[in-house]
């Protein structure tokens, strides 16, 4: 057998058919909200009972989704993408839920509107739009009404931003994981002393 065939071989049957946990990560955030302090947030990461590569990885994983202008289904993404790569990826999905919550009510006007300001910079657009109308085009009050939101965001601005939103997801996420193994293993550190 080759080395090439040895690493494409499947998985156990113990880790395929491992169950997902759900129920526990979604204990673990249940008692954060989106308003929480970010000491709070940073502070539930740092106490994860996990390794800190596994850590680091979901806070990776969780700011690129939580730069994507996928507000309102981020959750619902980390917890599909932990499924898809499951056979062959592992990282700490409490984290990740939990990173998510760097796009929030408060934040989302300014993070998309940096993030189309970015995009424009490589994608023609007719007439940019100011802080303004992206808050007038990110208000809703119901499911109906997110979903016209959705619609009239990609609809305006969607090359731009969503561009715009890759590239600062790609930037962030790349700068969060050696960030968070420094801090988790430093944090660590002055827990045993």
């Amino acid at each position: 057998m080759s080395p090439l065939q040895s690493t494409l071989e499947p998985p156990p049957e113990r880790v395929r058919n491992a169950p997902l946990k759900l129920p526990q990560e979604i204990q673990q955030t249940r008692q954060l909200k989106w308003y929480s302090s970010p000491r709070q947030l940073l502070r539930t990461i740092l106490m994860q009972d996990d390794t800190a590569h596994s850590i680091a990885l979901g806070t990776t994983v969780g700011m690129f989704i939580g730069m994507t202008p996928t507000v309102g289904a981020q959750m619902i993404l980390v917890m599909l993408f932990a499924y898809a790569v499951s056979p062959f990826l592992r990282f700490n999905r409490a984290a990740a839920l939990v990173t998510v919550y760097i796009s929030n009510p408060l934040t989302v006007v300014p993070l998309y509107w940096f993030c189309y300001k970015v995009g424009t910079l490589f994608v023609e657009v007719g007439g940019l739009l100011t802080p303004d109308d992206f808050s007038r085009i990110l208000k809703y009050n119901n499911f109906q009404e997110w979903w016209g939101t959705v619609v009239d965001l990609f609809v305006h601005v969607g090359k731009p931003l969503i561009l715009g939103s890759l590239l600062v997801a790609t930037v962030c996420a790349l700068l969060t994981y050696p960030t968070m193994h420094w801090l988790i293993r430093r944090f660590r550190k002055q827990q045993t002393t």
